[in-house]
């Protein structure tokens, strides 16, 4: 017997995982659609008797018939870790019956994939990490039934894509602890979309590229400690629900205001994205809200227009974090030529009395250099220029 038919995790696909979102490799997949065919064939002399991974990546020149019956040997091995990811195209599948009460399924991923049906009794009693990556329902029930009875779910991924069929996510799962959505910056349909979160033990909540609404539902109980929030719309209004937050990284558009009211009385860590106008007063606003703040990192995680114009309004008063909490200073990113920005630095450095490492990354040193060690405003305070 060859070994490799007692192997529990198998992959299937014409290149590596990794490289599954490269438009160039996608073409090159599409000419090997004839290695389905041998591969079912393969499958059916494999006798591991557990398959912790099965992944099938790429799948697109495989009939329905053939992914049925790749998926139901995956879950009589009792598979833990399924992936069914197509590309470029569409699939469209008949998951099995079976799948959906797979009781040792710990990692679901559907990539690309069209659920024309799920049934009105689904189980995933295992199921830890659940991706729906540009998946199309045949209605808004379809998904709320995928995600009902997941007991011990904790990492929940959904992608909205066009034509999903589904305008209204619902999110009710008492055990979820991560939650991210995402969307593609060419798919700007979705900002109809609106998400509907109950938040109950979820500790991390993630947004990208996301111009829909966001609506959520909790107690504002503190297990809800960090919050990415990337080119998220004006709509979602989510700093009103986190008052408690310890960790929280932006990146907003120009037109999102500061709520007013709202003090980030927990927060401690504290990243935004430099990449807007307004980027300076969206900071002195969370500072000024967040009086308990010991790190401070700045970034620029996306271009910039040529004709972009930075500014800010130096506060009346100093934030409370920098005279008594902030410890940590990193500016990733910097450019130096911008006189506004470098009033931003100076102002930091001179007003954060506690202040134990600054980190600024900055291609010319030099005068620069003697000028923001001059400004310092805790003499113990490392700076580091890189």
């Amino acid at each position: 017997m060859s070994l490799w038919t007692l192997v529990p995790r198998l992959i299937f696909g014409d290149y590596p995982e990794e490289d599954d979102d490269r438009e160039d490799e996608d073409a090159k997949a599409s000419e090997n659609d004839h290695c389905c065919s041998q591969f079912v064939g393969t499958l059916l002399l494999h006798k591991a008797p557990v398959l912790e991974r099965f992944h099938l990546n790429r799948v697109s020149g495989c009939s329905a018939s053939e992914i049925d019956l790749w998926i139901r040997i995956a879950v009589d091995r009792f598979v833990r870790d399924l992936k069914i990811r197509f590309f470029p195209k569409y699939g469209i599948i008949r998951l099995p019956s079976t799948l959906f009460r797979c009781a040792t399924l710990e990692t679901l991923e559907l990539r690309k994939v069209v659920i024309s049906e799920v049934p009105s009794q689904v189980s995933f009693q295992s199921l830890k990490t659940f991706r729906l990556l540009f998946v199309k329902y045949a209605d808004k029930e379809s998904f709320v039934r995928l995600i009902s009875d997941c007991p011990v779910l904790e990492d929940l991924v959904v992608e909205t894509c066009h034509d999903d069929n589904v305008v209204t996510f619902t999110i009710n799962v008492p055990s979820l602890e991560k939650f991210s959505i995402r969307n593609t910056l060419q798919d700007l349909e979705t900002e109809n979309d609106v998400f509907v979160v109950h938040y109950h033990s979820l500790k991390q909540l993630t947004i990208v590229d996301y111009f829909g609404e966001l609506k959520l539902f909790g107690n504002n109980t503190p297990q809800l400690v960090e919050a990415n929030l990337l080119s998220v719309s004006c709509h979602a209004k989510v700093l009103e629900s986190f008052s408690r937050l310890k960790g929280i990284s932006l990146c907003l558009p120009e037109e999102v205001q500061y709520p007013t009211g709202i003090v980030l009385s927990q927060l401690v860590f504290l990243k935004i994205c430099s990449c807007e106008s307004n980027w300076m007063n969206m900071l002195m606003s969370v500072l000024q809200h967040s009086p308990k703040l010991k790190v401070l990192k700045l970034a620029l995680n996306h271009s910039v227009t040529e004709d972009r114009k930075v500014f800010w309004t130096q506060p009346s008063c100093v934030p409370q974090c920098l005279l008594y909490h902030l410890e940590t200073f990193k500016w990733r990113d910097y450019d130096g030529t911008d006189e506004v920005e470098k009033e931003m630095a100076i102002y930091i450095l001179k007003n954060a009395s506690r202040l134990v490492t600054a980190t600024i990354y900055y291609p010319d040193l030099f005068e620069w250099e003697r000028k923001l060690q001059m400004s310092r405003g805790s003499r113990s305070c490392k700076l580091t220029m890189g």
